[in-house]
């Protein structure tokens, strides 16, 4: 099983360096995984928003397309939504995103 390790900073701006993300995990799952305060509550589907997550611009470009039901649910973010915006259950693991910084969104 493969993993890489990104960087995460909570809602309060702490940062951790060095988190791992295992291969067979959505982004949503890793950060779960190391008790970052995501709801989930639809559980991975696209369907609450509850695991809303900024990604640095360069990790974003490479983190796959935007589905349908993605930018539905983003498109109603209006106060928290920026360009980087993505729901992390949607972001696939890949290599590229290695060194990634994820920015867990203010809850709404």
């Amino acid at each position: 099983m493969s993993s890489i390790t990104v960087t995460v900073i909570d809602r309060e701006g702490n940062r951790t360096e060095g988190v791992d993300w295992k291969s067979h995990e959505s982004l949503m799952e890793a950060l779960t995984r190391h008790k970052y305060p995501i709801l989930a509550t639809c559980g991975g589907n696209a369907s609450c928003s509850t695991c809303h997550s900024y990604l640095d611009p360069a990790s974003f470009a490479k983190s796959g397309e935007i589905g349908d039901e993605e930018e539905d649910l983003l498109d109603m973010l209006d106060d928290t939504r920026h360009e980087t915006s993505r729901l992390s259950c949607q972001v696939e693991w890949a290599e590229d995103l290695d060194g990634a910084e994820v920015t867990i969104a203010p809850e709404w």
